[in-house]
């Protein structure tokens, strides 16, 4: 009974929602990206397809322009990855920052979820599942966890 409480009052913490939210972003990270770094462009290529579904040939890997870009794609994804890595300790070792997270991921989900809009109004009303699901993620997901802990903060 008595562990029951805890679990209670922990799951009743609105910085819970950010810890629920953020640990499930940084474990994709932690998986997503020693396999992007790993295993290469070619292997992107053949697993992760364009948004209109299509498969990219694995030739495209050795063009220059394709070299340039998986560059630099493998440098904003180091900065990301150590974005949330540092994030993570900060927000279980200093709880007081969890507020200051929650502000600037909302504001991040929600510049994701008018870029995922757009890609939508794009395409006619009509959408592809894996932008359906990163959308339905955004919205029901990562948007209200972390707007949550903005809303039970307002004065």
């Amino acid at each position: 009974q008595d562990k029951k409480n805890r679990i209670m009052d922990y799951l009743s913490k609105k910085e819970t929602l950010v810890y629920l939210a953020f640990t499930v972003d940084a474990l994709n990270t932690l998986v997503t990206f020693p396999l992007f770094a790993a295993r290469g462009p070619k292997w992107m290529l053949a697993n992760v397809h364009s948004a209109s579904g299509d498969t990219i040939p694995q030739s495209e890997a050795d063009r220059e322009s394709f070299k340039t870009l998986w560059e630099l794609f493998m440098v904003c994804y180091e900065g990301y990855f150590g974005f949330t890595i540092s994030t993570l300790v900060c927000i279980y070792r200093f709880p007081e920052t969890v507020p200051v997270f929650a502000y600037s991921l909302f504001a991040l989900y929600l510049c994701k979820a008018m870029f995922l809009w757009k890609r939508y109004m794009k395409k006619g009303n009509t959408i592809d599942a894996q932008t359906k699901s990163k959308f339905g993620m955004v919205l029901f997901f990562f948007l209200p966890c972390y707007g949550g802990v903005l809303g039970f903060s307002a004065p």
